[in-house]
């Protein structure tokens, strides 16, 4: 019951991605099926990133985030230049470069943000899957110009 009201959720997320959002972006969209959202950020001078999202219990639980090669190889360090979004040190959970901000398992699992229960953003504008990949790839784009 709970995986077909998370892979409900999941879907009615997921369909609201349109071809020209992905177009316009210069996405590549590599997976959109449950559990998988897996999405790589194109650029015309920097390398791409490549973003696997899994989401299984969305949105009990906020989706845990991959930070991967265009290839699909898991980044050994965060991508240059972003800022605190990509934290280059490894997650206890998964001992690799992670996604440090609110919409992330990582995040939200990460001692140093206990406090910032998932709860508290569920369901708030932004905190949809699409909102949160969204996010990612504006504080990414803002470091490769």
């Amino acid at each position: 019951m709970l995986e077909q009201l998370s892979r409900t959720k999941f879907d009615g997320d997921v369909c609201r991605l349109s071809a020209r959002t992905v177009a316009h972006r210069a996405w590549t969209v590599v997976s959109a099926e449950y559990p998988i959202l897996d999405v790589i950020f194109g650029h015309a001078t920097a390398e791409p990133l490549r973003i696997r999202m899994i989401c299984d219990q969305w949105n009990d639980l906020p989706p845990s985030i991959e930070l991967l090669s265009a290839s699909g190889a898991h980044l050994s360090s965060a991508p240059p230049n972003v800022g605190s979004i990509f934290n280059g040190g490894a997650h206890p959970s998964t001992g690799r470069p992670f996604v440090c901000m609110r919409g992330s398992r990582e995040f939200h699992t990460h001692s140093s943000h206990f406090g910032e229960r998932w709860d508290g953003y569920r369901g708030k504008s932004g905190m949809d899957l699409l909102g949160i990949l969204e996010q990612l790839w504006r504080g990414w784009k803002r470091a490769v110009g």
